[in-house]
């Protein structure tokens, strides 16, 4: 996922748009819609215009500042990040989102999805996220993987507790453990147990196509505290490839900061937690430090090839740039 940066007068008409979706929020332009347009002003736009002080602006004049398509989507996704900054979008968000989308004529499914959410229709909310998001990744992965359709819903059933371990499989991620300190697999494995998150192949474990998400936590340096996860998911979008590159920042955002919980695990909610410290900007700049990485560690990653290096000689190899939060 990468990012654009627009010129000044693009980079205004294009936050006048933005802060008319933050002022239509429940709350108005209060601080989780201000950290929004803050961290895109400081990191993306390296703008500091008054927010206050924007006007309104037309369909017409938005469209004019445009010739780039990426960018117009990019605009239209920021929107819909905006809109769930403290909470699910209001109707007035959505109609101003999909206006804003037809006018540019960009195509986003995030788009209708959250159209769904806006007027609480959550079952066609739930299966178009389904349809959209990293799982699907997780599911390609895992069958490339185990090989075959059979051993993925094996491995389905036995996250979900209802087979006994893959004790081969269980073997082989635990050996890690006997690594030296300071390797990448010795990292992996310390985080997942300290973190109390099951091996691949352990019941409630996660299916191996899954597994590069805890080395993208391992590679980005955060926990899984929900902070942790909205800057993960941020690396974890920038450094993806395909088509559900967007819906993996936005599943940790509508979790973590919009109190909408698309997990089977209980999560804490606190609205608005995108406002909270430098968050908006930490989250923004791992984009930015994700789409800079050579390697999609979702497209087919072989990770046990990366286990017994050094975790700095790891990130040097896959394009980490060093944490600048």
């Amino acid at each position: 996922m990468d990012l654009f940066k627009p010129g000044p007068e693009s980079a205004r008409a294009q936050l006048r748009a933005l802060t008319m979706v933050a002022r239509s929020a429940p709350n108005g332009l209060a601080r989780p819609q201000r950290a929004m347009l803050d961290a895109v002003q400081q990191v993306l736009f390296e703008s500091d215009f008054d927010l206050e002080g924007l006007e309104s602006i037309d369909d017409v004049a938005l469209r004019q500042a445009f010739h780039d398509p990426a960018e117009a989507r990019q605009l239209i996704r920021f929107m819909i990040l905006t809109a769930i900054a403290e909470g699910p979008p209001t109707l007035e968000q959505s109609r101003l989102i999909i206006g804003f989308s037809k006018a540019l004529k960009v195509d986003e499914p995030a788009v209708g999805v959250i159209s769904n959410l806006a007027k609480n229709r959550m079952l066609r909310f739930r299966l178009g996220f389904a349809r959209r998001a990293h799982v699907r990744t997780y599911l390609r992965n895992s069958k490339k993987l185990l090989g075959g359709v059979f051993p993925v819903i094996k491995a389905i059933l036995r996250f979900r507790g209802v087979l006994g371990p893959d004790e081969e499989l269980v073997s082989r991620f635990r050996a890690l453990g006997d690594l030296p300190l300071g390797t990448l697999g010795r990292e992996f494995h310390d985080h997942c147990r300290d973190a109390e998150i099951g091996f691949s192949g352990e019941r409630g474990g996660f299916p191996l196509g899954a597994v590069y998400h805890d080395f993208s936590h391992v590679l980005s340096g955060y926990d899984i505290s929900p902070e942790g996860e909205i800057k993960n998911a941020g690396f974890q979008a920038g450094f993806c490839n395909g088509d559900e590159d967007f819906f993996t920042t936005l599943f940790a955002n509508l979790i973590h900061t919009a109190g909408i919980n698309l997990t089977p695990f209980e999560m804490p909610v606190v609205l608005g937690r995108i406002a909270q410290g430098t968050l908006a900007v930490d989250w923004l700049r791992e984009i930015r430090r994700g789409s800079k990485m050579s390697v999609d560690l979702g497209d087919n990653w072989i990770f046990w090839d990366f286990v017994a290096l050094p975790i700095d000689v790891a990130r040097e190899k896959l394009g980490v740039q060093p944490n600048s939060a």
